[in-house]
Parts: structure tokens; C-alpha cells; sequence
């Protein structure tokens, strides 16, 4: 059986090989181990090196069925997708045309409680087309309350919206030897998150007027706007002050503690260099390495670092649902709804710190030091989540296998 995958091949995001990766992973192990992927880079569409047209439509017929995979794509920053609202922008009188099952696999939102989403009304028909054919087509949103947001949103309810568990959570990892890690140290993974800074850091001011705002600028204006003002710089400081709080504190009380620094994509260099700025010169000179950027095919050798590690510090959904998976302890620094939302989903709310908490850093560091002397209970925690997301999993990959 060939199954053409339709996801994020050629992106610099390592979450999107987390994705990628996971979902293949459990596929085969609980459809049919034989089933061939044949890779269709799902970002040459999104920036238009490929069309959504006929062309693509013989291209999915030519497999036995289409994934489409995990990716972000309930998109309020992606403007021009006017043909189904999302980023898998085909438009929909060629879905008719398309003859295989159509498998949307963990399927996510990126859309903060402030801010509009574009073509409402072209996603409202997508929502009801995909529903209205679930013989042909599997609706799957990923557990992180993606469902409860279409919702709130649209007011769209289907009992053909089902919810997939993070495929993220399943990544592989290859055993690798890691120079950063230290064998002599307690290493501590850092995955800062630099996306969407407007909006992560918007003061309570700025979240009222936005919707106004709107009215009078378009959104990359209003974004600019709003990065210039104190209000947000200030708060923007005041997370990295407390990160910084914490690594301090860890190493005081843990004197072989080690820092790796991991971005998972562009944007997290800019918070990476206010880190280094602004922690005490020992801990930047001596204690502390960053890592680089790598691409979908190298997700396994990315997360064998994770797999490593003693504690990661995780303000990245896919830093942390790939560590929960691992059974590497993890503290999830939580600044956005969907890793909110997924960590009570799996039962691991008291794991995480928030960064709307006074004094975030000491809290960090608390559970740090405590993770870092004894983690065994808070592992097992972790792998009994795992666990439990593993075999609802199954029971979503049962209702594709019947499809296929």
C-alpha cells in the first residue's frame, strides 16, 4: 500500500519531523507495517512552488490514499487561503475529484483568543464538506483543544471531528553520541519559543484594543506597532528575567548542572540572545552551549539528544510532548492555550509552570532541583500518560485502517 504523506517535509521546524515522524511511527505499527510513504512537501504548496490543482489531484489518485499530516493548519497568520480557510488549500469542488481516502491526521489551530481568523466563511464550508463525507474522509484534530476551539469559534459541532493524540509524542530517536551532553553534569535541555511575540506577550492593554486596532491597520502593521511599545517589552523581559531566575538558581544549588540551549526554529535565536545577555558570565562562559537548527530528515538524531538529557525546561508544544513521550522529565513552561489545554487532556497539569505566575523562575527551578535529585515518580507519571494517549491512538488508527 502506498500512501502519499502530505506534511511539512522541507521545513526548518524539527516540531514538524516530531509530527512527521510520530505519525508514520504508529501507523505502521498499527495498520500494516508494509505500508510505503511516499513524501509530497506540504510547504512547497504553502509558498507556492506548487499548485492546488488537477495536477495535484492526479497526484493523490496515483496512491492507494493521502495523510495529511499534524501540521499548523488552522492558520489566522496565513491570509491567502481562500478557498477552505486552512492551509490545506484545495479547493473543494477537486476534492470530488480525488478518488482515495483522505486521512487529516492531528491537525492543529494557531489562532490567539484576541486575534480574527481569516475567511471565516470559506473554513465554515470546509468544516461542513470534510463532515459531510466521513466514508472518504478522516477529520482528525490533534488533542490539544483544536476541536473545543472550532467550537467556540465557529459553533461547528460533528461527531465526525474526532481527536487524535499528538503524534509528537511517538517520535523515534536514534542513540547518538552528543558532545554537549556532559557525561560529568546534570544536562538541562532549554527550548525557548519565539513565535508569534505580538501576541505571547501582548499586555492586557494591547489584547483589548486589538480587535480595534484591526479596523484601523492590517495585522502585520498592528503587529509592529505593538513590538514597539513598553508595555510588551517589558513583559517580553520579564519571561526571559525569570528563565534566567531559574538557571541561576539550578546551578547554585546544583553546582554540575549544564545549559543546552535547543531552538527549534528561527525565532527562538532572538530570545536565545537575550538569555546569554543577561545570565551571570560563569553560567553563560562555563556552563552553557546551544544547539543548531536541523531539518525534517534529522529529527531522530534531534531528539536522541532528548532522549539523553536529564530534565528539559520546555516552552515549545513540540519539546514537550515529544520529552512526555520519552519519559525524559520535563517542565513545560506554558504560555499559550494549546499546551494548557493538551496537558490536562493527558493528566500532566501539575507538571507545568506558567508564565503568568509571579515568580515563574523560582517555581522552575524548585521543580528543577527536585526533578534533578529524584525524578522517578514524576518518569512514571510521564509514561503512564504515554501510555494512555498510545492506546487512544490505536483506537483512532482502527477507524483508518477500516477506511483503507
Amino acid at each position: 500500500m502506498k500512501i502519499l504523506h502530505f506534511a511539512n517535509w522541507h521545513s526548518t521546524n524539527i516540531g514538524n519531523g516530531a509530527l512527521i515522524h510520530g505519525t508514520e511511527r504508529v501507523l505502521h505499527d498499527d495498520i500494516d507495517s508494509s505500508i510505503e510513504f511516499v513524501s509530497e512537501a506540504w510547504d512547497d504548496y504553502t509558498f507556492g512552488l506548487k499548485k492546488w490543482d488537477q495536477v495535484f489531484v492526479d497526484l493523490v489518485n496515483r496512491h492507494d490514499a493521502i495523510v495529511v499530516n499534524g501540521a499548523v493548519t488552522f492558520n489566522a497568520f496565513r491570509r491567502h487561503n481562500v478557498h477552505t480557510g486552512t492551509r490545506f488549500d484545495l479547493p473543494l469542488p477537486l476534492w470530488d475529484a480525488i478518488q482515495k481516502p483522505i486521512i487529516l491526521y492531528g491537525l492543529s489551530y494557531r489562532c490567539w483568543p484576541f486575534q480574527k481568523y481569516p475567511n471565516k466563511k470559506a473554513f465554515r464550508k470546509f468544516l461542513a464538506y470534510v463532515c459531510a463525507n466521513p466514508h472518504r474522509i478522516f477529520f482528525g484534530v490533534r488533542n490539544d483543544g483544536t476541536k473545543e476551539w472550532i467550537q467556540r469559534t465557529f459553533g461547528f459541532e460533528s461527531p465526525h471531528v474526532h481527536e487524535v493524540p499528538d503524534p509528537g509524542l511517538f517520535v523515534p530517536h536514534a542513540n547518538h553520541e552528543y558532545p554537549e551532553l556532559d557525561p560529568k553534569r546534570k544536562n538541562i535541555i532549554v527550548a525557548f519559543n519565539g513565535e508569534d511575540p505580538a501576541y505571547r506577550f501582548a499586555t492586557s492593554t494591547q489584547k483589548l484594543f486589538w480587535p480595534r486596532g484591526l479596523n484601523i491597520f492590517n495585522q502585520s502593521t498592528l503587529e509592529r506597532i505593538c513590538s514597539y511599545t513598553g508595555g510588551y517589552k517589558k513583559k517580553r523581559s520579564a519571561v526571559i528575567e525569570e528563565i534566567v531566575r531559574a538557571a541561576e538558581l539550578i546551578l547554585k544549588h546544583c553546582p554540575n548542572a549544564g545549559f543546552i540551549l535547543a531552538p527549534h526554529y528561527l525565532d527562538d535565536y532572538g530570545l536565545i540572545q537575550e538569555f546569554v545577555e543577561k545570565v551571570e558570565e560563569r553560567l553563560a562562559h562555563q556552563r552553557t552551549v546551544t544547539t543548531g537548527l536541523l531539518q525534517v530528515p534529522h529529527t531522530s538524531y534531534f531528539y536522541g539528544r532528548y532522549a539523553k538529557a536529564d530534565l528539559v525546561v520546555a516552552m515549545r508544544v513540540h519539546s514537550m510532548s515529544p520529552s512526555i513521550g520519552l519519559g525524559t522529565p520535563v517542565i513545560p513552561v506554558t504560555s499559550q492555550g494549546r499546551m494548557r489545554v493538551f496537558l490536562k487532556k493527558a493528566g500532566l497539569e501539575h507538571i507545568a509552570v506558567d508564565v503568568t505566575c509571579k515568580d515563574f523562575g523560582e517555581r522552575i527551578a524548585e521543580k528543577a532541583l527536585q526533578l534533578l535529585d529524584a525524578p522517578e515518580q514524576h518518569t512514571k507519571d510521564l509514561r503512564a500518560a504515554a501510555d494512555r494517549l498510545r492506546e487512544q491512538s490505536r483506537l483512532v488508527n482502527r477507524k483508518i485502517a477500516s477506511m483503507l
